[in-house]
């Protein structure tokens, strides 16, 4: 009889948490069938975030698409030749049209995509137009749209409607997309002098480009404007926003540019250790001493087996576009 009344007492429990369960699940869901964990498609694994966003991993860089009645927000476009790829995970959500992408930089993994992605929107004019199906309006910030137009030596410039049709030089920029407010949020000299991080506030998400990344330390392109202060600062400017829901766990999502999907312990440690690097190169700058000698002091060891395992950005590199900010700051 215990028992009885202990199953009941669980159903009723049940029942009555039901509608908290219901409006937490993803709005506008264009499956019918339960949402697994993790769907592969053409490459990209499609994973829930939070409320209707969802994260493509594979296609060069996270991209972070954000699905309801209206249509779909695109933050980043992939890789070149990734267009089409994230076209295809974007359709196994939903058929809605697209009618926002944002470029949180111009660097080639964010933006290879667009052209692939404004072909298949049908054009550029975008919500703007007030038309139905109208097209994609491609977002970044000015200094991210100069670069693309002049292109680097690995990456041929954008033309055509590949470019961002708008752009912006403010702080912020902001729209609604399925019914929630979206902030396109610049960070000035962090990882380059464009990097724009994007919160859907709604959904308590934010998709951070590659001012936050949990595979390498973070890439400060001092050629582009990069500076490891900006760097600290922008990681500072995230956890001005997240909040946790409980014992510092859960709550407002991360979505980095390369890696898992994160919380706001995450950035924490992560601005930390960029803290601490910071510190040391610092205080032998301080002593006069050497680049060579700053290196041979292994000053990033301990983070190297987290975040030191890419050849492309190592913790020696860290180190020597961390030394060339500090000193010159110090003969200024």
């Amino acid at each position: 009889m215990r028992s009885r009344h202990l199953a009941i007492a669980a159903g009723l429990a049940l029942a009555a948490a039901a509608p908290h369960l219901d409006a937490q699940q993803p709005t506008a869901r264009a499956l019918t069938e339960p949402w697994p964990d993790i769907v592969k498609v053409d490459g990209i694994e499609i994973l829930h975030v939070q409320r209707g966003v969802y994260m493509f991993v594979g296609g060069g860089t996270n991209v972070t698409a954000q699905v309801g009645e209206e249509g779909v927000t695109l933050v980043d476009a992939g890789g070149p030749g990734q267009g089409e790829h994230i076209l295809a995970a974007v359709r196994r959500l939903t058929k809605k049209p697209l009618r926002y992408l944002v470029n949180t930089s111009a660097d080639p993994d964010s933006i290879g995509g667009n052209g692939a992605i404004v072909k298949a929107a049908g054009g550029t004019s975008g919500p703007a137009s007030g038309a139905p199906n109208s097209g994609v309006l491609v977002i970044s910030h000015e200094k991210a749209l100069n670069r693309m137009m002049k292109g680097t030596p690995g990456f041929a410039a954008l033309t055509g409607d590949a470019l961002p049709a708008s752009s912006f030089f403010t702080p912020k920029k902001d729209f609604s997309a399925n019914g929630e407010a979206v902030q396109l949020l610049h960070q000035p000299q962090a990882h380059s002098d464009g990097d724009v991080m994007v919160f859907f506030r709604g959904s308590d998400v934010i998709s951070t480009g590659d001012i936050f990344r949990t595979d390498s330390y973070p890439v400060i392109d001092r050629a582009n404007g990069g500076t490891l202060q900006g760097e600290l600062n922008a990681l500072n400017a995230i956890l001005d926003i997240t909040v946790p829901e409980r014992n510092q766990m859960g709550g407002t999502r991360v979505i980095p540019g390369h890696g898992r999907i994160c919380n706001e312990a995450d950035v924490l440690e992560y601005r930390d250790m960029l803290t601490i690097v910071r510190d040391r190169v610092r205080d032998m700058v301080r002593k006069n001493m050497t680049l060579e000698q700053v290196k041979a002091a292994k000053l990033t060891l301990e983070y190297d087996g987290i975040y030191g395992t890419r050849k492309e950005w190592t913790g020696a590199m860290l180190i020597e576009a961390a030394y060339a900010e500090l000193a010159g700051a110090g003969k200024k």
